[in-house]
């Protein structure tokens, strides 16, 4: 329950402001520009969930890939220091920092991971092919780490970090170890990214500003996930598969604006 709580909460708002950070990363910025901002993002979204009903393992592994790429983007853009790593550098650290991740809470909680893709279509797991894949992610990231000057002094830190990490998925639930590192270290960090892009500056009153903003789509999306629930074929006595159609229809137009966020501020 802490884990779903969460994910609803922090884990909505922080992609709640979308529309905002486009509307400051474009050259339109009228009333009807925004109107069709607003229907395109919601078009997006409602794709998302057509892949997700039409084609559920295609767009698991999808949503998979893609969250790869953005948890390990925002880990490397927390760190100001990394926007000079040049593109193939960047690129390798940050797939292998979110291949690492979800490896890890993979292997850790395979049983209940092998359910929700099993509700996906998708077949099991083996635990020695994640084992596999962990060893490789984990040599080419520390490999990243000890080559870039900018990133040799966080080798000791990463390191703690995903031992750590790995103990906390060993002994937890797959929502909660993951619901941990989403809000933690990518939610809060991404809020604290976005404040800063929107209103130029992190104090309390933008961040109240960036709060009272969200919330209006933060209730949207609420009741959209109620409606998902009640009218969905997904089995309803298992949120899991539910939750993370949810998100990972949310998160497609997401990583496109963050992305986009991050490429205007270099």
């Amino acid at each position: 329950m802490i884990g779903f709580a969460l994910v609803l909460s922090v884990g909505l708002i922080h992609g709640a402001n979308d529309l905002l950070i486009i509307k400051k990363n474009s050259k339109f910025s009228s009333n009807y520009s925004q109107f069709w901002y607003f229907f395109a993002y919601v078009g997006l979204v409602l794709i998302g969930f057509t892949f997700f009903y039409f084609f559920p393992s295609f767009a698991l592994i999808v949503f998979i890939i893609v969250s790869v790429y953005h948890f390990g983007e925002q880990h490397l853009e927390a760190i100001p220091i990394t926007r000079s790593l040049k593109n193939n550098y960047r690129f390798i650290s940050i797939v292998s920092h979110g291949i690492i991740l979800f490896t890890i809470i993979f292997i850790n909680n395979i049983n209940t991971v092998n359910n929700v893709f099993l509700s996906f279509k998708i077949n099991f797991l083996n635990s020695n092919t994640l084992i596999i894949i962990l060893i490789t992610a984990s040599i080419v990231y520390i490999s990243t780490l000890v080559i870039n000057k900018y990133l040799t002094s966080l080798i000791f830190s990463e390191i703690l970090f995903f031992v750590l990490f790995y103990f906390l998925s060993l002994t937890s639930t797959l929502i909660l170890c993951f619901s941990v590192y989403f809000i933690f270290f990518h939610s809060i960090l991404s809020i604290k990214d976005q404040v800063k892009y929107i209103y130029g500056n992190n104090d309390s009153y933008s961040l109240k500003r960036y709060l009272l903003n969200s919330m209006p789509y933060f209730i949207l999306a609420i009741i959209f996930l109620i409606l998902f629930y009640n009218y969905t074929e997904i089995d309803n006595s298992d949120l899991l598969p539910i939750i993370f159609t949810f998100l990972a229809a949310i998160t497609f137009p997401h990583v496109i604006v963050i992305e986009k966020m991050y490429r205007s501020i270099k």
